[in-house]
């Protein structure tokens, strides 16, 4: 695929999506596909929740122009169309767990049979040489693609977080695949639609008068494409990267979901049921405002993508790549409970200060 045609399709992602989020924004108000303050819900006034299917248009509406070069686009549509379709549903009416579950699972029959993607190898973690799967591939990529799935839509808890951290799997994903490959041409379509998304979700002043939220149907479809191009460059004869490599890609969506079902677990509640314990609750109860938390959870992202990059250029082991990946995971949240406590004193010091310095006039 020459450089060209992959820069018109993106350019063309990018702007359906934007097209996009205007024409579905008076739409989803008369069809009262809205998200509503209250509850748990803490945003102020009423917002279109239209991404998911802005995103999903804005990403074949590029790929269209690719035509033949991706041999498993056909499987792709299907498949995203039943999570955006589901989702959307989600959106304006609960949708039943189990019948999620069951959308899901059929996306992912369609990956792994109808494009031929399923997780055979876990790479070499252990240092006793590649883990290939075998009768277990099945299992493992329906496991693994309901857990980045729903770290996604988990994640997705404050505005532009998700979409950003997306962003950042989609673009190392994409260095490593490389010009050319089908996965990196998907990835990178998907990041133009992504972009188009967060000028409409990104917390900034200027956007709130189009304000829109991706919704389930966009968090799971981001989620469940990131395991596409994964798939997509770390297996088969023709892999440019181990899957142990892949997983710092994706590591801070993955540890919060870990660490929410590890905590309800020995609370003995249901890892299941919506809770206020995920990374962003945590710092905001530091005192953090929407960007600051933003800016934290991308950051330390962008930290641990790098380290996977670094990893797999510089030809890091994989068991010790994988031994690190673990630690961190084990420790993530003293992390974040240790930034939010730093947060919080140097809060506390600012308003100690801040009489005194109107006292001497300062």
């Amino acid at each position: 695929m020459s450089e060209t045609l992959l820069l018109a399709e993106i350019t063309v992602a990018l702007a359906v999506t934007v097209g996009f989020m205007f024409a579905l924004r008076p739409v989803a108000k008369s069809v009262r596909l809205i998200d509503r303050p209250g509850g748990r819900k803490s945003h102020v006034g009423v917002v279109p929740v239209i991404g998911g299917l802005a995103m999903f248009g804005g990403l074949f509406a590029g790929l269209s122009l690719a035509g033949s070069e991706i041999q498993t686009l056909p499987s792709l549509s299907v498949a995203a169309m039943l999570l955006v379709g589901i989702g959307v549903i989600d959106d304006k009416y609960p949708v039943p767990a189990g019948v999620r579950m069951l959308i899901q699972l059929a996306a992912i029959l369609i990956m792994a049979y109808g494009a031929g993607l399923s997780l055979q190898t876990l790479g070499d973690p252990f240092g006793i040489g590649p883990v290939n799967l075998g009768p277990a591939a099945l299992i493992m990529t329906i496991l693994v693609t309901l857990t980045v799935v729903n770290a996604y839509n988990l994640i997705d808890g404050v505005d532009g977080l998700a979409g950003s951290l997306a962003l950042i799997a989609l673009l190392s994903l994409a260095l490593v695949g490389g010009i050319g490959s089908p996965s990196t041409t998907i990835a990178l379509n998907l990041f133009a639609a992504v972009v188009g998304f967060l000028v409409f979700n990104f917390p900034t002043p200027w956007n709130r008068r189009v304000r829109a939220f991706m919704g389930d149907a966009g968090s799971t479809f981001l989620g469940f494409m990131i395991v596409w191009v994964t798939l997509g460059i770390s297996q088969g004869p023709e892999a440019a990267i181990s899957p142990v490599y892949c997983l710092w890609f994706a590591a801070v969506p993955i540890f919060d979901l870990f660490t929410c079902v590890v905590r309800r677990s020995l609370a003995r509640k249901s890892p299941f049921r919506p809770g206020r314990d995920h990374f962003h609750h945590t710092l905001k109860r530091g005192g953090m405002g929407v960007r600051l938390v933003l800016a934290t959870l991308t950051g330390i992202q962008l930290i641990y993508a790098g380290v996977g990059l670094l990893g797999y250029y510089a030809g890091i082991p994989e068991p010790l790549m994988f031994t690190a990946w673990l630690l961190l995971a084990s420790t993530q949240r003293l992390l974040i409970c240790t930034i939010r406590k730093q947060h919080r004193m140097w809060l506390m010091r600012r308003r100690r200060e801040q009489p005194e310095s109107a006292t001497t006039g300062i």
